[in-house]
């Protein structure tokens, strides 16, 4: 029984230290975030919805008013990219770890160049797959449509 209340007596403490500790001034900016406060919000808001700015883009093509033809053609369209980054990632797991990493590493030292060389590969590679993936629903839209998709990232950019 004693040692059940020295222990809730030491939690207790240790949880007011870590509440001070954490706490942020109130030099009469109670209407203000502290940096911390800003800091913790901002880590919290990327670690619950990773892509929390994903949403954005959707909002933007409902207004668009698609017609059924072109929302099934930007359906295939997301699907085609899909499956090619599937058939990418099974090929890129092939080469992953060990397996990857031993083409650069020998006896003689590591191979920086190729290791860069194959790390700017894949990131072109990625990069040109986005493109493709936009200019594909950028070719789906109509004239108007892609007027107006432009005043919509205009506004949205602001």
């Amino acid at each position: 029984m004693k040692t059940l209340k020295v222990l809730t007596i030491v939690a207790i403490t240790g949880l007011a230290g870590t509440v001070a500790a954490n706490a942020c001034p109130s030099n009469g900016q109670n209407k203000k975030m502290c940096e911390k406060q800003e800091k913790c919000e901002k880590q919290n808001k990327c670690q619950k919805n990773k892509h929390y700015n994903k949403g954005a883009m959707k909002k933007i093509y409902k207004e668009l008013d698609l017609t059924p033809e072109q929302q099934s053609a930007m359906k295939a369209n997301r699907e085609g990219m899909r499956e090619q980054r599937q058939a990418k990632r099974v090929q890129m797991h092939s080469e992953r770890g060990m397996a990857g990493m031993s083409k650069f590493v020998s006896a003689n030292g590591f191979d920086k160049q190729g290791f860069i060389e194959m790390a700017m590969i894949r990131n072109q590679n990625r990069i040109e797959m986005r493109a493709n993936m936009f200019e594909n629903k950028i070719n789906i839209l109509t004239a108007e449509q892609r007027v107006k998709l432009v005043t919509l990232l205009q506004e949205k950019s602001k």
